[in-house]
C-alpha cells in the first residue's frame, strides 16, 4: 500500500469519527435511528389519541350545554314559582285588607227603620236603625264566615268605624241615611241561618219592628278600598 492510499483511508476514517461524534453529541449518546414499523405505530398511537380527545371535548361540550339548559330551566322555574307566590301572597292580603275588589255568592240585606204604629208610651228610637245594628249585623256575618263586607258601598275593613249620627250613620267618616244596604260574599246559607235563627239578631230586629229583609245572590261585586294605601302604621312594627 503506497503513501497516497494511506492518506485517503486515513482521512475518510477521521471524517468517519468525526461525523460519529458529532452526531452523538447531537442526540446526546442516543441511536437516530427508528425502524419505520415503529414509526408507523408511533403515527397511529397519535391519530388514536387526537381521537380521543375530540371525543372528551365534544362530552364536554354537551356537559356544558346541557348544564347552561338545566340553570336556565331552572332560574326559569324559580322565577315561575316566586312570581306565583308573589301573586298568591298580593291577593290573599288584597283580599284581607279590602284592597282589591271581589266578587262571588252570597247575601245582600237591607235594613230600614220601622213603620208600625207605635205603642202607647213606645219609644220612636225602638223602629230606628242605629249604628250599634249596623255594627252587630256586621258581627254576625263575620262570624258566619263572609269573607267581604260592604255597607252602601262602603268597603267594611278591620278599622272601619261606625257611629249614629241622628238619622244617618257614619262609615269611616262618610254619613249615610237609611235604608242601609249590606252586601256579603260567603256561604249564603251559613249567613242566613245565623241572622235570622232563633237567637239571631235579624229576628230581634224584626219583632221590634225593624224592617230587615235578606236575600241570595250568586254575583255580588264589592269594591276594594284604596285608602289601605295611604295608612300609616305608627305603633305597630313587624317581629
Amino acid at each position: 500500500m503506497n503513501r497516497r492510499t494511506i492518506i485517503i483511508i486515513f482521512s475518510i476514517a477521521l471524517l468517519v469519527g468525526i461525523g460519529i461524534v458529532a452526531q452523538s453529541r447531537v442526540t446526546n449518546g442516543l441511536m437516530l435511528y427508528v425502524a419505520p414499523s415503529t414509526v408507523q405505530d408511533y403515527r397511529a398511537m397519535a391519530e388514536g389519541e387526537k381521537q380521543n380527545l375530540e371525543n372528551v371535548q365534544n362530552r364536554i361540550n354537551d356537559a356544558k350545554e346541557k348544564l347552561q339548559d338545566y340553570e336556565e330551566n331552572l332560574y326559569n322555574q324559580e322565577s315561575k314559582d316566586i312570581l306565583e307566590n308573589i301573586s298568591d301572597e298580593y291577593i290573599k292580603y288584597g283580599i284581607y285588607s279590602g284592597r282589591l275588589s271581589v266578587h262571588g255568592p252570597g247575601v245582600i240585606i237591607t235594613v230600614d227603620d220601622g213603620n208600625r204604629e207605635l205603642f202607647d208610651g213606645e219609644d220612636i228610637n225602638n223602629l230606628l236603625v242605629h249604628d250599634e245594628d249596623v255594627f252587630m249585623i256586621i258581627n254576625e256575618l263575620k262570624r258566619a264566615g263572609a269573607e267581604a263586607i260592604s255597607v252602601n258601598g262602603q268597603r267594611i275593613l278591620s278599622d272601619t268605624s261606625i257611629s249614629c249620627s241622628g238619622y244617618t250613620v257614619r262609615i269611616n267618616g262618610v254619613t249615610y241615611a237609611r235604608p242601609f244596604k249590606i252586601q256579603a260574599i260567603g256561604n249564603a246559607r251559613k249567613m242566613s241561618s245565623i241572622l235570622l235563627g232563633p237567637e239571631g239578631y235579624a229576628t230581634n230586629l224584626k219583632e221590634w219592628g225593624v224592617i230587615f229583609k235578606i236575600k241570595t245572590s250568586d254575583e255580588i261585586i264589592i269594591e276594594g278600598n284604596s285608602d289601605v294605601d295611604n295608612y300609616v302604621y305608627k305603633y305597630s312594627k313587624t317581629i
